[in-house]
């Protein structure tokens, strides 16, 4: 995951990092990136990554997601959680 957040980074992207399995203080410590306390607001993103398949999204749906992002925003379905119909583009 780190790597995927460089690399968008190295093009200019602003990433911001939701992993509530993970631990906030090793994240900071190990790779310098500071993890979202929280789930972000709705209407927050021109874009989403999902790179865990970790039930909390699961659970939460395409729909759910979709309200955290912008009109008209990309998700990419790393993990291929949800149908390839659904999102625009997956591994």
């Amino acid at each position: 995951m780190i790597d995927l957040v460089r690399e968008l980074q190295g093009f200019g992207a602003k990433v911001d990092v939701y992993d509530p399995w993970a631990d906030r203080a090793e994240a900071k410590h190990e790779y310098a990136i500071d993890l979202l306390a929280q789930m972000p607001a709705p209407g927050s993103y021109d874009a989403l990554v999902v790179a865990v398949a970790h039930d909390q999204f699961k659970t939460l749906g395409i729909d759910g997601l979709r309200r955290l992002a912008n009109e008209g925003a990309v998700i990419y379905d790393i993990k291929g959680m949800f149908p390839k119909e659904q999102v625009d583009g997956r591994l």
